[in-house]
């Protein structure tokens, strides 16, 4: 193995997202440390994560901490947040305002977002100066604790990374200094994302960098709010229709919103087939919303259901199905139930 770089990559969740990255950056030679919490670090801590990718298993041989305290954040570290989208308003601060070993703040440091929906970036510079966005595009099952298993093959996924935000408003008169400022900002930004995309190609997965992320973002956006219809019962054919729709809601609010999804098929770089999903290799339609639901861990539909619902109701565009969809899942959430429960027929009637 390679001699570890001073670049740190401080890897925060330890689901599907987080271990692909961790195993991958391990493997490259990449100094990796993998933050987790609750039931996933102690079994972690007890018996290591299992990883299992193109056939498989192993323990990952990687250091794992439960918070800031633990990983002791100094310069060249680069915070990437592989949690879900639900959380990261509360992950966020805890590790900006972290104190580094070496003076400062985590807040100094440069931050990757790998969320669904628009939310987390948007959060993050609450915080951080220097954000990078990001879309994962990955089939990771992690239904068991401390158990991950990849189904693309041979590569680990597929990942696009961005300076967020991509371009700035020109500033008022008289603020030539804090125009100075920004554009030093993204001028980091746009090198992080650069550096972290090649690595992660070094890393086994494949990586392309863009320089208009929020198009990026709204892309995986339409694909995401069908994600939760795995959570319901119904047929094949009842269950495509709701997809479609969804689909049809999200892209009409972003159209109105003036946001302008990109065009993986013409603009990614990558052949898309080196990171394929095996065939059968995880149950239809059991996308990171049924997992959670599976494992009783949440729901992120607020964030991709419900971010359509709430640029509809900015710009004045109904999306019906997006929030029957989103009410009939958060109560179900909320009452701890497990996927199934609800049909498609309860979506569309509520829709009305």
């Amino acid at each position: 193995m390679s001699t570890p770089s001073p670049r740190r990559y401080v890897v925060i969740g330890a689901g599907g997202v987080g271990a692909a990255l961790a195993a991958g950056l391990t493997d490259a030679g990449l100094d990796v440390v993998l933050v987790s919490r609750g039931a996933t670090l102690g079994v972690v801590r007890e018996r290591g994560l299992r990883f299992t990718h193109a056939g498989r298993t192993r323990v990952l041989d990687v250091p794992v901490a439960g918070g800031p305290d633990e990983v002791g954040l100094r310069a060249g570290d680069v915070l990437v947040l592989a949690t879900k989208s639900q959380d990261a308003a509360a992950t966020l601060p805890l590790w900006a305002w972290s104190a580094r070993a070496d003076g400062g703040v985590g807040a100094d440091l440069p931050v990757v977002l790998l969320q669904n929906g628009l939310e987390a970036e948007r959060i993050a510079l609450r915080y951080f100066p220097t954000v990078v966005g990001g879309v994962a595009l990955i089939a990771a099952r992690h239904v068991v604790t401390g158990e991950v298993d990849v189904a693309n093959a041979p590569r680990l996924g597929e990942v696009v990374l961005g300076a967020y935000p991509s371009a700035t408003a020109a500033s008022p008169a008289g603020a030539a200094a804090q125009a100075a400022a920004q554009a030093a900002a993204q001028a980091v930004a746009r090198a992080v994302a650069e550096q972290v995309a090649a690595d992660l190609d070094r890393a086994g997965w494949l990586a392309q960098h863009v320089t208009d992320i929020e198009r990026w973002l709204a892309w995986k956006l339409v694909a995401s709010v069908t994600f939760a219809v795995g959570v319901l019962s119904g047929d094949d054919d009842e269950r495509a229709r709701l997809r479609t729709e969804l689909a049809a809601e999200a892209r009409a609010v972003l159209a109105a919103a003036g946001q302008d999804p990109a065009d993986a098929a013409r603009e990614l770089a990558h052949d898309r087939s080196l990171a394929a999903v095996a065939s059968g290799a995880h149950g239809p339609g059991q996308q990171s919303p049924w997992q959670a639901f599976a494992r009783g861990a949440g729901s992120e539909v607020d964030f991709l259901n419900g971010e359509v619902v709430l640029l509809g109701r900015l710009h004045g565009v109904p999306t019906p199905l997006n929030h029957a969809l989103q009410t009939v899942l958060g109560r179900s959430a909320a009452r701890g139930e497990g996927p199934g429960v609800h049909s498609v027929a309860d979506v569309r009637t509520l829709a009305g």
